[in-house]
């Protein structure tokens, strides 16, 4: 009984204790923390996965610790190489919440209770900040995938540290004591300071510091300039070199550059430190991100067409990689395109081997003897019967221009198919032998080929013109003015150039064949221009003679302006063709700009205050002008505007009275949104 009254006090102790224990032991047993991903740029498989937490936030400064969170991603990602690769990194935040605020700051005995036990003064070292990695782990593993684990301590007082967790403080600077820490945890940076650390272990083995001063043994030799003296004077601005003092120690050290962020805050990574940066991003992220199809050994059965392979990347927000596919060791045509489809009958009866290839050629990298910046993938094809292609192109055998929509049949109509806008066909796969081909189509006459022949894996020609069963006309004129042969007259219908002819000796051209319907007429001039500009015609019973147009041998103002940048001007030529000439506002401008072009360009060439002011506003707009061809919103604002007005009172001061009158109208009509709506400048 006595040892029963024992068995029952020492359960009520071992009780209290329990009780004692889950009140008094940190928050950090219990917690359930709160995640959240941040910056979400695909599977966590394959990127870097960040854990951002906190330490010293209390549950009323949670709001504090998320805004804290954002502005030192921000810094981060828009700091180079991290803006370039952003879309290789995961970013979770872990609400850590703490019993008080601050940090541990032993050399002045003040303690606060956190979760993660942040402390300065480790090791004697006032700035040098830590938590327990122990404890930070923990709380990291609420997110299974991740690679690396940063604390921010809610302490104003400088201080960081890089180890197996980074932490640093909340100071105004913690931004770019991230980017340092980090350079430490991800690159495995050496810090570049010449401080004296102490009992710091001796070695080189960080990617920015070496021992070695010959050229041949230095590992960033592919940076350094023919011209740069080794060791490097720091009083001078060589760039890449070899300068003393780095690692803690002035002497018999050496660092890539005079100044990086590893050894001053505020500066840029060097370019060896960004290098070893982007080298470990991808020892995490593989450049292809995924694969279609997934099976990498296929068999291709006779029922099978076409296969498409497709391929996703994981892109630097740079466009520095290039890819390609090869099929048996044969790069492909489309070799820039993350796709490939493979007709059957293209290839033999067989075994057949498709890869992939990518790669980052970033200029940041110059250094990479594991070839992580490379990533490929490879199908192993079995074709099971042999086949080949029969192609060609149906044309108008008046005008010939390719036909679309005739019927293409092989073999009775076991193959068959339609002809492209372009006029061509492909019959694929058809198995091996010899075939008769025909054509049918209510517009035209019909047409056969006996005996085509198909071979395995070969492509066989076929080419067919067709007469119209339709009426026809013609379509004539002349070009008046110097240099009149040669020129290259447009027959559009709809937004398709339907017939090109070129003008003879005597500047006469000739369109046949041409079907009822609304056509336009137009010269391609380049620099120069016509009046009229263009005809609209209706072509219905009749043939039409005497479309003429008259060259202009006075360039135009644009082309005084951009006479060495053949690029921009037909870059204005486009948007004229495809904006301008879309709207009958825009229409009108346009014949009010070469009505008054001869005498606009000669002020450009005679008044140098023009001409500067001019080229300067037109190569402004040249990129709104871009964004405009490319179906974009048109950025037109009100300081484009003003400079527009500014420049048309500039040139009104030597204007003729008809050019003003033109300025004028111009100049209300800058004022007026629906105007520039209309003109198709800008939207709605």
């Amino acid at each position: 009984m006595k040892i029963k009254m024992q068995n029952e006090k020492s359960c009520f102790g071992m009780l209290l204790v329990t009780v004692a224990f889950l009140v008094l032991t940190p928050y950090l047993s219990l917690a359930q923390f709160l995640v959240e991903k941040i910056q979400n740029n695909g599977n966590d498989d394959n990127r870097m996965v960040w854990v951002i937490m906190g330490d010293g936030y209390t549950s009323l400064q949670l709001d504090d610790f998320h805004q804290n969170v954002d502005n030192i991603i921000d810094k981060i990602f828009n700091t180079s190489p991290w803006s370039s690769y952003k879309n290789f990194i995961n970013v979770y935040r872990i609400d850590v919440i703490s019993n008080e605020s601050g940090a541990d700051h032993p050399s002045s005995s003040r303690y606060v209770n956190t979760a993660l036990d942040a402390t300065f003064d480790t090791y004697g070292i006032s700035r040098l900040l830590t938590v327990d990695d122990s404890k930070a782990f923990d709380v990291a593993s609420e997110v299974p995938s991740f690679d690396a684990v940063m604390v921010l301590v809610n302490d104003q007082q400088y201080g960081g540290s890089g180890g197996a967790t980074i932490a640093f403080s909340n100071h105004e600077k913690a931004g770019l004591i991230a980017l340092h820490e980090i350079g430490h945890l991800i690159g495995d940076l050496a810090d570049e300071y010449e401080t004296p650390y102490p009992g710091y272990p001796e070695g080189d083995s960080e990617p920015n510091v070496t021992y070695q001063t010959e050229y041949e043994h230095i590992k960033w030799k592919n940076w350094i300039e023919g011209s740069t003296p080794l060791p490097t004077p720091e009083d001078n601005d060589y760039g890449t070199g070899l300068y003393e003092g780095a690692r803690y120690r002035s002497e018999g050290i050496y660092r890539p550059n005079h100044n990086c962020i590893m050894r001053s805050l505020g500066v840029p990574y060097c370019p060896i430190c960004s290098e070893a940066l982007v080298l470990s991003l991808y020892n995490y992220v593989d450049l292809i991100d995924s694969q279609i199809p997934n099976l990498t050994n296929l068999f291709l059965s006779a029922d099978l067409n076409t296969i498409q392979f497709r391929i996703e990347l994981v892109d630097p927000s740079s466009d520095t990689v290039g890819m390609g596919w090869e099929i048996d060791g044969t790069v492909q045509q489309n070799e820039n395109s993350n796709t490939l489809t493979v007709d059957m009958g293209t290839i033999t009866k067989g075994a057949h081997k498709v890869t992939f290839l990518a790669a980052d050629f970033t200029s940041l990298v110059r250094n990479d003897p594991h070839g992580v910046l490379l990533s490929s993938r490879s199908w192993n094809l079995e074709k099971e019967l042999a086949s080949g292609v029969i192609s060609g192109t149906v044309v108008n055998a008046i005008t010939h221009q390719g036909i679309e929509g005739i019927i293409i049949a092989g073999g009775g109509e076991v193959y068959s198919t339609k002809t492209g806008a372009d006029g061509s066909f492909a019959l694929s796969p058809v198995r091996e032998g010899t075939y008769d081909i025909t054509t049918g189509s209510e517009r035209y006459s019909s047409a056969s080929r006996s005996d085509v022949a198909v071979a395995d894996g070969k492509v066989t020609t076929v080419d067919i013109s067709l007469e119209p069963l339709f009426t026809t006309y013609s379509i004539s004129g002349n070009i008046f003015g110097s240099g009149n042969e040669g020129i290259t007259i447009e027959l559009k219908k709809g937004d398709a150039i339907v017939l090109s002819a070129i003008t003879d000796v005597e500047g006469n051209y000739f369109f046949n064949g041409v079907e009822s319907g609304f056509y336009i007429v137009f010269p391609a001039l380049g620099g120069h221009n016509s009046i009229p500009q263009r005809y609209e015609l209706e072509v219905d019973d009749r043939d039409l003679n005497n479309i003429n147009f008259e060259v202009l041998t006075v360039p135009c103002p644009a082309e005084v302006l951009l006479n060495e940048q053949p690029s921009s001007l037909n870059l204005l030529r486009n948007f004229r063709d495809s904006v301008l000439s879309k709207n009958t506002l825009g229409k009108n401008y346009t014949t009010l700009y070469y009505e008054h072009a001869a005498e606009v360009a000669s002020l450009i060439k005679t008044q140098e205050d023009i001409k500067v002011k001019a080229a300067e506003l037109l190569m402004e707009l040249i990129p709104t002008i871009a964004m405009r061809i490319d179906r974009q919103e048109m950025v037109f604002g009100e300081g484009i505007r003003g400079r527009i007005n500014a420049l048309i009172s500039q040139v009104e001061r030597y204007a003729s009275p008809p050019l003003k009158e033109a300025l004028t109208i111009i100049k209300r009509d800058m004022r007026s949104k629906k105007v520039l709506s209309q003109l198709g400048v800008i939207s709605q």
